[in-house]
């Protein structure tokens, strides 16, 4: 599957949305309930342009795990933190997880 964007957006960013609880879960309620998720259903997502702090955010925590995932030895409870971390950003940025 290819997805291409029409905005400056990075590819990163998109694949962290997909990555995310968040997305996961509006995916299988409001567009496609099957295990599979096809390009189709990306066309479908909302997208926010995110604030540069949280983009930074983001960008910081994609860096990490893909820094994390070149280890020899992955930290299955890092990775669970910085899924975490992921989802709590996501949750911000899409406003259904109050910041305090």
């Amino acid at each position: 599957m290819s997805l291409f964007t029409m905005t400056t957006l990075p590819d990163w960013y998109f694949v962290a949305l997909i990555n995310s609880e968040f997305i996961s879960l509006y995916v299988d309620n409001f567009i496609n309930n099957t295990s599979h998720f096809q390009i189709n259903d990306a066309r479908q997502l909302p997208i926010i342009i995110p604030q540069k702090e949280t983009f930074e955010s983001l960008q910081k925590l994609v860096a990490d795990c893909i820094s994390l995932k070149k280890t020899v030895t992955t930290d299955d409870f890092l990775m669970g933190e910085k899924q975490y971390e992921l989802d709590r950003l996501v949750r911000l940025l899409y406003g259904v997880e109050d910041p305090h």
